[in-house]
């Protein structure tokens, strides 16, 4: 699916999706007609790894390393 689906199917922006492939995170993006395509399988996978982290981890992780978790209390 291009990007576009992609964003919708993740509920983020196109812009959240390419600071993700710059930063080496989020699914598996690949080039094709100089466009972002990203596959069915890798989005999917990619959720399941965040849940299956969740329930391995006590401690709260941020799914959207573009957005800083605040430590002050």
């Amino acid at each position: 699916m291009w990007i576009e689906g992609a964003a919708d199917a993740l509920g983020v922006k196109v812009c959240t999706l390419h600071k993700w492939r710059q930063r080496k995170a989020g699914p598996l993006a690949v080039r094709h007609a100089g466009r972002l395509m990203y596959a069915e399988t890798d989005i999917v996978g990619y959720l399941q790894s965040l849940v299956d982290e969740a329930k391995s981890s006590a401690v709260v992780r941020n799914p959207r390393p573009d957005v800083r978790l605040s430590t002050a209390a």
